[in-house]
């Protein structure tokens, strides 16, 4: 709900899908006397109550044109990373990027990012990109 009144503030309009197939918002914009929407941006939600996160390959993998939006201290004062594509997401990995679990099972996670830790310090540049998924629209 917090990325989706984030998007709302901004002018996009959200819709939840039914089931969660790796995809649990889709955000669009209605053209002036249209009802349906020329572009969709599917976005898979992760939100965290402190600063931990979880990247998979296969997110991108099983739904093409999807972005992630990561929320961390959600009971505290929300802070929003968007990363739409597979390349932002090994930036933000880093050295991380070239670990096995990563190569091998597509999978990276951290429970816990320290502020001002290198990890913390590569997620900033993904902090609040809302443009990330405007322009895709």
């Amino acid at each position: 709900m917090l990325v989706a009144a984030e998007l709302m503030r901004r002018g996009v309009e959200v819709a939840h899908p039914a089931s969660d197939v790796g995809v649990g918002l889709l955000a669009y914009r209605l053209s002036e006397g249209h009802a349906v929407p020329a572009k969709i941006v599917p976005i898979q939600v992760k939100a965290y109550s402190g600063t931990g996160y979880v990247f998979q390959k296969r997110w991108f993998e099983r739904a093409p044109g999807v972005v992630l939006a990561s929320v961390w201290l959600t009971a505290d004062v929300p802070q929003f990373y968007i990363l739409e594509t597979l390349v932002r997401v090994e930036q933000a990995l880093c050295a991380h990027a070239a670990m096995e679990s990563w190569t091998k099972r597509g999978i990276w996670s951290s429970s816990d990012t320290p502020p001002n830790s290198s990890d913390w310090r590569l997620m900033q540049l993904h902090r609040d990109k809302w443009c990330r998924i405007i322009s895709l629209l």
